[in-house]
């Protein structure tokens, strides 16, 4: 035997001696009262470190334990601590299960500030219960055990949400209670962000990994503490906190998209796309030659898609006998999906007398995507002591779109190029490459301070936010060919190509400060009063260079055909691009002034919170360069007085009855100030420096019951009175095309009730919720077939709902959750009924998007102390995404089901 042998078997050996001589604990931690076990409860011995957190059906285990006798403490957020004495012998392994008690308060004492929050279901329940407003809380524990691997597919679950797509074809905004984007907030850490959107003021969910947070606060009512411009409710990103003991866990998958079981991932070669334009390099005089751009970015490849593939990983823990604390966590998400879709061009047809719409090009496109997203976020805190905390936030969030856009467009209405009949004219092909790298960073410095005997706390934020896109070289190459009336064609000839080179940025500085006293004021009372401001400095620019590059003629002036796009000659049509005199370049600024006073007063079983906050407003911007036909420069201020009131009695200890109204308001995103086109394409949105803000009165009513620690019921119902709304509508440019822009549209109704369930039958579960919501807005139409009046078109008042509406949403979610197997699965069902998407001018037409039904799978495996094995499907039934314009289809969109295999590690 050789000496590395012996070695190895001596080292055997030696170890097992070792294990044989030490302890091993492990048991489950349960609700004393409800018997539910209590996932994330810290295991530990006093004065020793380590020890172990409970995983998801309340288990732990700690091995390695010297002989001896310990301290053993069970921590739990919101419940009595356990402690007690154990002693161990050599090689025992025993076995201690552990019921904790709910802790409860008693009024007659005064409560202190501050309090925890913990992943789970239960916790989330707890949260909506206390909570002074109307909110749904949806847990970290929620979204690991769901099908959805990011913060937009996991709002669709929350009821009265729906999701909105954005221009990458993913589920990107949160349409809450009917109402769109634009009347909603979206917080990170309870302080509002910066887009990196040129033309909104909201981020896309889909870049934020679920796995990075610890919880989504939806409030659908405010306080007066709360920003004041969120009239469907606010959405609040909540990321993970620094624990009280050391944290870890990583996790990994893969996937596919089905719908490259049928085609292929159409692909170009990234790195030919130029980072620079040819003024950014040289200079505003330069003048473009066709050989400084690149062709490969426009050389489109067919492959086998790669997989998707998911990686993450958490960790935190304590110092300085638990005065400093972080947690640091990242997510990486390399995904490639694809949409099948249809896109068909609506005009009205001048043979016949209501001039109704029919289409007039039909275009068939293949998205091929590659979305790259990696989340970074980072938490430090320092308690200098018990009433004394300093903390630091820090958000990256990063995502990187390349996209190929196949698009085969044929033109059907009348004798546009040269069509003869079904079947004839001009072909196109409009083939784009994109590449779209966006940036959000939110660093918070906040300090917590609870001073006068424990009545009196002052808490303050600094804030720095900033958003940029970057979207360089988008090359866009269109060719076409004809096809004749004896249906033969003619070769393909070089049309023109597009290069456009964009960048956009947001910038907020926020400071705000609150202070807030508390005192008891007998038994079973208390009063609470607060007051606090805040002042926020945005920025936002957008600048875009594009360059337009002709076919060169041939040697008798015809046009040039096409072979290929590295034989294809052309010239530069601009040679110095529009970089000094393109449309869509601005920049606009908007200052918040705000202030409120509040109080809350608990009176035995009844709460009220109160008071009023004040926000004044200055939004401006300026073109650059000055366009003659437009306003250049325009500012605009207005203040808005802003009351609330939140009822909440308390029925019984597991059931409240809540009411409230709070007035609240809508600001126009800043690039719809700018009256110039947005992207310089053919479906320009324009801005409109006279569109007026939004302001809206809203009353609530809800019954909530807790049954036990996962279950809800919820009852409620909703009313909105909204004063000018903003919606986007198509209008008459001064050209006579149509193009999109922000309009107001007098005063809405928005009504509507939610129902929410969720209870468990042993191992078996059932959650839901429907919500049924009903607007009504009166717009002005033209009546084309009523002829004119003095020249002027005939206006007809139409009703209908409001744009993004949504009448029905239903959720329904079968549960199995086996805590002795240590496996959970949950088979999720989504319904939407029709959403008012466009409003078209002509009275009776609108876009619709048609009742859409997904289902989802997803299911996970405990196998190990410390591995999970994960499994998630979605959109199994393949739903498109259908939009009519009455009968007729103006798009459908096809994404086919995706699936992801995986696995979860925690210490």
């Amino acid at each position: 035997m050789s000496i590395k042998n012996y070695l190895f078997i001596l080292f055997i050996f030696l170890s097992s001696v070792a294990a044989a001589q030490t302890a091993t604990l492990k048991g489950q931690i349960i609700d004393g009262q409800t018997k539910e076990p209590l996932s994330g409860a810290f295991v530990h011995f006093d004065g020793k470190n380590g020890g172990s957190v409970t995983d998801a059906f309340g288990h732990y285990s700690i091995s390695g334990i010297a002989p001896g006798t310990y301290k053993l403490k069970v921590k739990y957020v919101g419940f009595t601590e356990y402690e007690g004495k154990i002693t161990f012998t050599a090689g025992q392994s025993a076995m201690l299960n552990v019921s904790l008690l709910e802790k409860t308060e008693s009024l007659k004492a005064v409560k202190v500030y501050g309090a925890a929050n913990a992943e789970s279901e239960a916790s989330s329940r707890k949260s909506e219960k206390n909570a002074d407003n109307i909110t749904n809380v949806l847990s970290a524990q929620a979204m690991q055990r769901s099908p959805d691997i990011n913060a937009a597919n996991a709002l669709a679950r929350v009821s009265a949400i729906t999701i909105q797509r954005n221009s990458g074809s993913d589920e990107a905004y949160a349409i809450i209670r009917g109402l769109e984007p634009r009347y909603n907030n979206t917080l990170v850490n309870g302080v509002k962000v910066t887009s990196p959107d040129p033309v909104s003021r909201f981020i896309s969910l889909s870049i934020v990994p679920s796995d990075l947070l610890e919880r989504v606060e939806v409030s659908k009512t405010l306080t007066p503490e709360m920003e004041g411009d969120a009239i469907g409710g606010t959405v609040n990103l909540v990321f993970k906190d620094a624990p009280e003991y050391e944290y870890f866990k990583a996790n990994g998958s893969i996937g596919y998209s089905a719908i490259f079981f049928n085609r292929k991932f159409d692909d170009f070669q990234q790195g030919a796309v130029q980072s620079k334009s040819p003024t950014q390099r040289f200079g505003p005089n330069y003048v473009a030659t066709p050989g400084y751009f690149s062709r490969s970015n426009l050389d489109f490849t067919k492959k086998n898609a790669p997989p998707t593939s998911l990686l993450g990983f958490t960790y935190g823990r304590r110092f300085l006998n638990n005065k400093l604390g972080f947690i640091i966590a990242d997510s990486y998400q390399n995904q490639f999906y694809g949409t099948n879709s249809q896109f068909n061009v609506a005009e009205p047809d001048i043979h016949v007398s209501n001039f109704q719409p029919v289409i007039s090009d039909v275009a068939n496109r293949a998205y091929s995507t590659q979305q790259l997203n990696n989340g970074l976020s980072g938490h430090l805190d320092y308690k200098i002591d018990e009433n004394n905390k300093i903390s630091l936030d820090n958000v990256f969030l990063y995502t990187r779109l390349a996209q190929t856009r196949l698009s085969i467009d044929t033109s059907i209405l009348g004798g546009n190029g040269g069509r003869k009949g079904p079947g004839t004219g001009t072909v196109y092909n409009d083939d784009r490459s994109f590449i779209q790298n966006q940036y959000l960073e939110n660093l918070k410095l906040n300090g917590k301070h609870v001073i006068i005997d424990k009545h009196l706390l002052f808490d303050w934020s600094g804030v720095y936010s900033n958003a940029m896109q970057q979207a360089p070289d988008r090359a866009d190459l269109s060719i076409n060919h004809l096809i004749n009336p004896d249906f033969t064609r003619t070769v393909d000839y070089y049309d023109n190509i597009t290069r456009i080179w964009e960048k956009s940025g947001n910038k907020d500085l926020s400071a705000m400060a609150n202070l807030g006293y508390k005192t008891g004021l007998g038994d079973n009372s208390s009063l609470e009063i607060k007051a606090g401001g805040l002042y926020r400095h945005s920025t936002r620019y957008n600048h875009q260079n594009e360059y337009i590059l002709k076919a060169a003629p041939t040697a008798n002036g015809g046009k040039s055909a096409f072979t290929d796009i590295y034989s294809s000659d052309f010239i530069v049509y601009n040679q110095t691009g529009t970089d000094q005199s393109d449309a869509t370049n601005y920049t606009a600024y908007e200052n918040i002034t705000a202030g409120y006073g509040e109080f809350k007063l608990t009176v035995d079983k009844l709460d009220v919170v109160g008071g009023v906050r004040v926000e004044g407003t200055e939004q401006g911007y300026h073109t650059n360069p000055v366009v003659l036909s437009i306003y250049s420069d325009a500012k605009k201020t207005y203040t808005d007085l802003l009351p609330s009131l939140q009822l909440k009695y308390k029925l019984t200890e597991k059931s409240n009855l809540r009411a409230s109204y709070f007035k609240s308001i809508a600001r126009p995103a800043l690039f719809e100030l700018v009256p110039t086109p947005t992207f310089g394409q053919s479906t320009d949105v324009t801005g409109n420096p006279n569109v007026q803000h939004t302001e809206a009165n809203n009353y609530d009513l809800r019954y909530e019951l807790y049954p036990e620690k996962e279950e809800q019921i919820f009852v409620g119902a909703f009313y909105k009175d909204i004063k000018n709304p903003i919606e986007f509508a198509l209008n008459d440019s001064n050209n006579g095309q149509l193009n999109t822009s922000p309009q107001n549209f007098g005063t809405a109704k928005v009504a509507g009730a939610e129902i929410v369930y969720s209870k468990y039958f042993g191992n078996l579960g059932v959650s839901g919720n429907y919500t049924y919501t009903y607007s009504n807005i009166k717009s002005p139409k033209d009546v084309p077939e009523a002829g004119s009046v003095d020249g002027k078109p005939v206006i007809k008042y139409q009703s209908r709902p409001l744009q993004g509406q949504t009448g029905d949403v239903f959720n329904l979610s079968l549960l199995y959750k086996n805590d002795k197997q240590k496996a959970f699965v949950q088979l999720a069902y989504t319904y939407t009924s029709k959403t008012l998407s466009l409003v078209y001018p002509n009275y009776g037409y609108d876009y619709y998007t048609q009742p859409q039904s997904f289902l989802a799978l997803s299911a996970e495996k405990q196998v190990t102390k410390h591995f999970v094995l994960t499994t998630k499907v979605n959109n199994i039934l393949n739903t498109p995404t259908t939009v009519k314009i009455n009968n007729l289809i103006q798009s459908k969109d096809l994404y086919n089901v995706s699936f992801n295999l995986g696995f979860r590690y925690s210490l």
